[in-house]
C-alpha cells in the first residue's frame, strides 16, 4: 500500500472517532470521496504490479501455407487444437496465458504469485510445448499431406508491467516482451531459444548450446542467448538460500573451496594410493557450509567434463528410520519421487538397476539385485520370489544390500566415464544404517574415483568418533583406506562479518554504520544469522525492496525506514529473529506454520490438512516468505512432502505452539500415522510413537516404540533398537510386564551383539522379573539361555553350562522346543571351550536328533557347526570341513545367511590346519564381512583372531599383529575375557615373529593369567610354550625349561592338547627346548610328535592336500626335518 493510502485510511479512522461529536450524516458526507479514492487507489494497486516473470511466446511456424491448402473449419480444427497443446502445457507448469494472436501464444509465469522456479517452469512449458507441436505437425503430415508445420519458442526473464490495460489484467508491457518475442522469432523451426537472464536462473538444469549475439530493436547492446536441447537426466540445483534477488560473494570460505577443488583434481592423480576421498566440511549450524557447497557445485557445473553428482540430505525424523539417507541418494539418482505410486516407485528403481548388472548377471540375477536393494530401503517388493529366505535374515539381507549398492553407484559411475560426486547434506541427522552404508562404500569402492563431500555438525562425532573410518589404521586386515580429510568451519573472523554485512546491504546507499554494526553484533560471525536478519528487516518494512528485478544492474537501490527500525524487535539470537519473523506473518498463516512445526522439520500437507483443513492453503504464503518449501524425497508416496528452512526455524516456531495445542496436535498426528496403511509404514512406527509420547498417548507411545523396534531388530538397526526400546520401557506401566517383557527382549539382544555386557546383564534381571511376573515357564527357560549366551560371550563356559542346565529343565517342561534347541547349540559350545568333548558332542547329537525331528533346519545347522568346531579343535580337520559343506548348503536353501559367519570362521580354522592358508584367508574375510553386515561383534573378534593365526603361519607377521591388536581391542570393548585371552596369545604368536622378545614375553604372560582366572588351565599350556620358546630364544634354557614344567607334565600323562590352537607347535617347542637342555626325553617327545603329525597326514586321502599339510605348515616341516635329521 502506498503512502497516500496509508494517510487516507488514518483520515478514515480519525473520521470515524468523531461520530459522536459531529455526528452519522456530517460524517458520512465527508467519508465518501475518501472512500472512493482510496477504493480507486487499492484497484489500481491490485490491477497493476511491476514485477520479474518469466515470458513464453510460442508461434506456429509454416501456419500461412497451411491456411491456403486447407479449408476454414480444418484450418480451425489444427490451429485451435495446436493452441490448446499450448495452453495445457503452460497451465501444467503453474503458468498463465495472457494472449492469443492467431497462430502464437504469449504466457507469463510469475504472474499472480512469483515462485523461485519460474524460469525453470517456463523452459519446461517450452520444452513441453515443442513435443507437442512435433505430435502436432506428424498428425497434419499424415491427415492433410502438409509438410513443414512445427513450432518454435522463446523464454525471457525481465521485469514488465501487468494489468491495467485495456486487456483487463492480460496487459503486460515492457522491454522484456519484446525480448522475448525476438528470442521466439529467431529460433529455429522446432527449437526453443532463452536468454542469458533466464538461462542464469536455470543453469545446469538443461543441456544448452550458446548462440551468436542477437540485436533486439530497443536494446543497447547485442542479447547473448542459448538455445535448449533438453532436460538434463538428473537437475542441478541451487539451495534456496540468501536474500532473494541479491548476489552476495561467499566470504571467508575460499581456503575451503579450494581444498574441496584439489581434492576433486586428486581423484586418480595418485596410482599409489586409493583413489577415492572423503572430504567432511565441518562447523554448526549457519557457519556456511551449505554456501560453500554450493559454491563448489557451481565450479563442478562449469568444468568442461563434469562429474556426476547425486545428493542426498538428512533430516532429523528420519534418523530413526534406518537406511533413510542411502534411500534419498537412490531416489535422487533415478529420479523416484515422493509422489510416485508405490508400483511406480518400484518400476523406476527396476529401470535404474537392472540395465547396471543383465550384461553380466543376467536379467533374472539383475533383478533380484534391485529387488534386495529395494526391500532394504523400504519399497514394496515385499512378494518377491527373490526375497524368499532372505526376509528374516536381516544381517544377511543388509549384506546383500549394501553390496548391490556399492556395485550399482561403481557400475553407473564407470557408465557415465566421469568421477562421483556425493553431495552429503546434514550428517548429524542421518541414520546408523546410512552411516555404515557410506563408510563401507569408501573401502569396497576404494579404487574408485569418487568424492564423497559430507556436511555436518560436530554432533556426528559423538555418536561416531571416527566416521567414516572403519577401524584403527593397525587393524591389519590388508584393506585398502581411501583419503579422508576434515575441514572444520569457523565463525566469521572481524573483518569478514564486516564484508559480509556490507554485502547483504550493497542496495542501501548509504546505510547507517549503527546498523551494519547491530548485524554483525548479532550475527556473531554466522553468515546464515547475517542472512536471517536482513530478511526480517525487509519482511517488517524497514527495508523496502522496490518492484522490478532485484538483481538487475540497474535495479532501483534499497530504501531505508528508520522509523520502522525497531531496535527493540532486533533478537540478539537467531531465536529471536525467527520469531520476529513468524511475528510478522498473519494469523492464519502463523497458525498453520505452527501446526506443521507440532509434525516435524519435514511435515505432509495430508498431515496439516488433518491438523486443520485449512492449513495448507497458508503453505504458498510459506514458501514465498522462504519460511518452508517443497522437498522431493519423503517415505510416503502420496503426499507432497515440505521442510522447513532450516532446523532453527523448526524448534522456535515448535516453541511458540501452546502446550495443550501440542499435545493435542501431536496426538492427532500419531493417530494419522497409525492409520497409514501402505508398505511403508512400518518405517514411521517410530515416528508415530515419538507423537504420541508427546501427546500424552504413554501406552500407545510405548505399544509402537516396540514394535519399532521388533521391526528394526531384523534390519540390525542396533543402535535405534536400543534407543525406541529404551523409550517403551521408559513409558511402559511398571504392571505391564508382557510389553516390557517384548522390549527387554529385543533391547538384550542388540547390546549383547553390540558387546555392551553390563548394559545387556542388567536387562536380563528386568527379563527375569517380567517372567516372574508372567509367571511363565517358557520365558523363564528363554531367560536361563539368554544368560547362557551372555556368559558365553563374556567368555566365562561354566557360567553358561551351569545356565544350560537350568534353562533345559524349565524349557523341557514347557514344551519349548525351540528354546530347547538353542539350549543345546549354547550349552555345547561352553562344553568345548572347557574341553569336555566328549560330552559336547553327545549334547550336540541330542540337540542335532531333536532338530531334525522338528525339521528346524536353521538349528540343525547351528547343531552341526558345534560338531564340526569339536572335530577340528581334536585334529579331525577333514570331519570337520565335511561338516561345515553341509551347513552352508542348508543355509543357503533356507537363505539363513545369518549362521554363514560362524560356519565360515570354523570352515577357515579346518582349512588352516590343514595347511590351506589362501583359503582359510578367503573364509575368514568373508566372514568378518558377514559379521560386520550382522552386528555380531563376537563374531567379529573370531574372525580376527583366526586372521591373525593364518597369517603368522604364512609369514606375515606385520599383518598377523594387525590383526591381533585389533582382536584384542575389540574383545576388551565387548568384554570377552576367553577371546581376549586368545588374542593376547596372537598378539605374543605375532610380536615372536618379528623377533620382539619383551613384547611377545608380556603377551604371552597376560594369555596365560586370564586362562588361568577362566580356569582353562589346558589352554595355558600353548602360552607356557609361547615364553619357553621366548626364553630360549634369548639363550636362558633353564627358563625356558621352568615355562614347560607343566606342558612336560601333560604330555607325560598322555594329554592330547586338544582345544589349543597350535598342539603339534607345543610339542615342537618342547622338544627344542628339551634338546637344547640336552634332556633325554627330547628323543621320545621327537618321535610323539612325528606320530601324531603322521596320523593326521595318513587321514587326508588327497595326495596334493597331504603333502601341503606336511610341508606348508611350518611346524609340521620343522618336525619332519628334525626326524630326518636324527634319521
Amino acid at each position: 500500500m502506498n503512502a497516500e493510502a496509508e494517510q487516507l485510511q488514518a483520515a478514515i479512522a480519525a473520521l470515524q472517532a468523531q461520530r459522536a461529536l459531529l455526528g452519522d450524516a456530517v460524517v458520512e458526507v465527508a467519508l465518501a470521496p475518501m472512500r472512493a479514492r482510496l477504493a480507486t487507489l487499492q484497484q489500481t494497486t491490485e490491477a497493476q504490479q511491476l514485477k520479474q516473470v518469466s515470458i513464453l511466446f510460442a508461434d506456429i511456424v509454416g501456419s500461412t501455407t497451411l491456411t491456403r491448402q486447407l479449408d476454414p473449419e480444418e484450418v480451425h480444427a489444427v490451429m485451435d487444437g495446436t493452441l490448446a497443446h499450448f495452453t495445457a502445457a503452460v497451465q501444467a507448469q503453474q503458468g498463465r496465458v495472457l494472449q492469443y494472436a492467431g497462430d502464437s501464444m504469449l504466457a507469463v509465469f510469475g504472474a499472480h504469485a512469483a515462485r523461485e522456479d519460474d524460469a525453470e517452469r517456463a523452459v519446461r512449458a517450452a520444452l513441453a510445448v515443442l513435443r507437442g507441436g512435433a505430435r502436432q505437425g506428424e498428425w497434419v503430415r499424415q491427415q492433410h499431406g502438409h509438410e513443414g508445420f512445427n513450432v518454435r519458442v522463446g523464454v525471457h526473464t525481465g521485469p514488465v508491467l501487468l494489468g491495467g490495460g485495456v486487456d483487463g489484467d492480460g496487459t503486460i508491457r515492457g522491454i522484456s516482451v519484446n525480448i522475448a518475442a525476438r528470442l521466439e522469432q529467431s529460433a529455429p523451426p522446432g527449437q526453443l531459444r532463452i536468454s542469458q537472464a533466464t538461462w542464469q536462473q536455470v543453469r545446469g538444469l538443461f543441456v544448452v548450446t550458446a548462440q551468436p549475439p542477437l540485436a533486439v530493436k530497443g536494446v543497447d547492446e547485442p542479447l547473448v542467448s542459448y538455445l535448449v536441447q533438453a532436460e538434463r537426466p538428473r537437475p542441478w540445483r541451487d539451495e534456496a538460500r540468501g536474500v532473494a534477488g541479491l548476489a552476495t560473494p561467499m566470504v571467508g570460505r575460499q581456503h575451503e573451496l579450494q581444498q574441496l577443488q584439489q581434492a576433486l583434481r586428486a581423484l586418480g592423480a595418485e596410482t599409489s594410493s586409493p583413489a577415492a576421498r572423503c572430504v567432511l566440511v565441518v562447523g554448526e549450524a549457519g557457519l556456511g557450509k551449505s554456501r560453500l557447497a554450493l559454491e563448489f557445485e557451481r565450479w563442478l557445473a562449469a568444468l568442461p567434463a563434469p562429474p556426476t553428482v547425486l545428493r542426498a540430505r538428512a533430516v532429523p525424523q528420519n534418523g530413526e528410520q534406518p537406511y533413510s539417507l542411502l534411500r534419498t541418494l537412490l531416489a535422487d539418482w533415478l529420479q523416484i519421487h515422493e509422489t510416485d505410486a508405490s508400483a511406480l516407485a518400484c518400476s523406476k528403481l527396476e529401470a535404474g538397476l537392472v540395465p547396471l548388472f543383465a550384461a553380466d548377471q543376467g536379467s533374472d540375477l539383475a533383478q533380484a539385485q534391485a529387488h534386495v536393494l529395494g526391500y532394504l530401503l523400504g519399497f514394496d517388493f515385499g512378494d518377491s520370489r527373490h526375497l524368499a529366505g532372505l526376509r528374516e535374515a536381516g544381517g544377511a539381507l543388509r549384506s546383500r544390500a549394501f553390496h548391490v549398492a556399492a556395485q550399482a553407484l561403481r557400475r553407473g559411475a564407470a557408465q557415465a566415464g566421469t568421477p562421483l560426486v556425493l553431495l552429503l547434506e546434514d550428517l548429524h541427522w542421518a541414520d546408523d544404517g546410512s552411516l555404515r552404508f557410506f563408510k563401507q562404500l569408501l573401502q569396497v569402492n576404494a579404487d574408485l574415483p569418487m568424492l564423497m563431500l559430507g556436511l555436518t555438525r560436530a554432533a556426528l562425532f559423538e555418536r561416531q568418533p571416527r566416521w567414516p573410518a572403519d577401524r584403527p589404521a593397525d587393524d591389519g586386515d590388508g584393506a585398502a583406506v581411501p583419503c579422508i580429510q576434515r575441514l572444520t568451519l569457523q565463525a566469521l573472523d572481524a573483518a569478514g562479518c564486516q564484508l559480509l554485512a556490507e554485502g547483504l546491504l550493497q542496495r542501501l546507499p548509504g546505510a547507517p554504520a549503527e546498523l551494519l554494526g547491530l548485524i554483525v553484533q548479532r550475527a556473531e560471525g554466522n553468515p546464515f544469522y547475517m542472512e536471517e536478519l536482513v530478511k526480517m528487516l525487509i519482511d517488517e518494512g524497514a527495508i523496502v525492496v522496490p518492484a522490478g528485478d532485484p538483481s538487475a544492474p540497474d535495479a532501483a537501490p534499497w530504501q531505508l525506514h528508520p522509523e520502522r527500525l525497531r531496535l527493540d524487535r532486533v533478537p540478539v539470537t537467531l531465536t529471536g529473529v525467527l520469531q520476529a519473523r513468524l511475528d510478522s506473518l498473519a494469523a492464519s498463516d502463523r497458525a498453520s506454520l505452527q501446526r506443521a512445526s507440532v509434525i516435524g522439520l519435514q511435515f505432509w500437507d495430508e498431515a496439516l490438512a488433518e491438523l486443520d483443513a485449512a492449513a495448507p492453503r497458508s503453505l504458498p504464503v510459506l514458501m514465498l516468505r522462504q519460511l518452508v518449501r517443497e522437498q522431493q524425497a519423503t517415505v510416503l508416496a502420496q503426499a507432497q512432502a515440505f521442510g522447513f528452512a532450516h532446523q532453527l526455524l523448526h524448534q522456535v516456531t515448535y516453541d511458540t505452539v501452546l502446550k495443550r495445542v501440542r499435545t493435542a496436535c501431536h496426538l492427532q498426528v500419531g493417530n494419522w500415522l497409525a492409520g497409514l496403511a501402505s508398505a511403508r509404514a512400518n518405517d514411521l512406527l517410530g515416528l508415530a510413537a515419538s507423537h504420541f509420547e508427546r501427546g500424552g498417548e504413554a501406552e500407545r507411545a510405548a505399544e509402537f516404540y516396540t514394535r519399532s523396534a521388533e521391526q528394526l531388530s531384523t534390519r540390525f538397526a542396533h543402535d535405534t533398537v536400543v534407543t525406541h526400546a529404551g523409550r517403551a520401557l521408559a513409558l511402559a506401566s511398571p504392571d505391564d510386564h508382557a510389553l516390557r517383557w517384548r522390549a527387554l527382549l529385543v533391547r538384550q539382544r542388540s547390546l549383547r551383539l553390540q558387546g555392551r555386557m553390563p548394559e545387556q546383564a542388567a536387562d536380563l534381571d528386568a527379563l527375569t522379573v517380567a517372567a516372574e511376573a508372567l509367571d511363565d515357564d517358557q520365558r523363564r527357560a528363554t531367560v536361563r539361555l539368554r544368560r547362557a549366551v551372555a556368559a558365553a560371550s563374556a567368555g566365562d563356559a561354566k557360567g553358561c553350562v551351569a545356565a544350560c542346565a537350568e534353562a533345559l529343565s524349565l524349557a523341557q517342561h514347557g514344551g519349548a522346543h525351540d528354546v530347547t534347541l538353542s539350549i543345546y547349540s549354547a550349552w555345547a559350545g561352553a562344553l568345548l571351550s572347557l574341553g569336555r568333548y566328549d560330552e559336547a558332542r553327545r549334547v550336540s547329537e541330542d540337540g542335532l536328533a531333536l532338530a531334525r525331528q522338528r525339521g528346524n533346519q536353521g538349528m540343525e545347522s547351528e547343531l552341526l557347526t558345534g560338531l564340526a568346531a569339536g572335530a577340528s579343535q581334536q585334529g579331525d580337520a577333514l570331519r570337520a570341513i565335511a561338516w561345515l559343506q553341509q551347513c552352508l548348503q542348508i543355509d543357503r536353501e533356507i537363505g539363513r545367511r545369518i549362521n554363514e559367519g560362524p560356519v565360515l570362521v570354523n570352515l577357515g580354522d579346518a582349512t588352516m590346519r590343514l595347511g590351506d592358508f589362501e583359503a582359510a584367508r578367503g573364509h575368514l574375510q568373508d566372514a568378518l564381512q558377514l559379521a560386520r553386515a550382522t552386528g555380531d561383534r563376537n563374531v567379529q573378534a573370531m574372525c580376527l583372531l583366526n586372521l591373525a593365526s593364518v597369517t603368522h603361519l604364512m609369514g606375515e607377521h606385520a599383518t598377523a599383529l594387525g590383526h591381533a591388536r585389533a582382536a584384542r581391542q575389540l574383545t576388551a570393548e565387548v568384554g570377552n575375557r576367553e577371546y581376549e585371552a586368545f588374542a593376547w596369545m596372537s598378539l605374543g604368536h605375532a610380536e615372536a615373529g618379528l623377533g620382539h622378545a619383551d613384547e611377545a614375553r608380556e603377551a604371552y604372560a597376560h594369555s596365560r593369567e586370564r586362562l588361568l582366572e577362566l580356569d582353562l588351565p589346558h589352554l595355558a599350556l600353548e602360552a607356557d610354550a609361547g615364553l619357553a620358546l621366548v626364553a630360549l630364544a634369548e639363550g636362558d634354557v633353564g627358563a625356558a625349561l621352568a615355562h614347560l614344567e607343566a606342558l612336560l607334565a601333560a604330555l607325560a600323562r598322555g594329554d592330547a592338547l586338544d582345544g589349543c590352537e597350535h598342539p603339534l607347535w607345543m610339542r615342537l617347542t618342547a622338544v627344542q627346548v628339551l634338546r637344547q637342555a640336552g634332556d633325554g626325553r627330547a628323543a621320545a617327545q621327537l618321535a610323539e610328535a612325528q606320530s601324531a603329525l603322521q596320523t593326521q597326514a595318513d587321514a587326508i586321502s588327497d595326495a596334493a592336500a597331504r603333502q601341503r599339510f606336511l610341508q606348508q605348515v611350518p611346524h609340521h616341516r620343522q618336525i619332519l626335518a628334525l626326524a630326518a635329521a636324527d634319521g
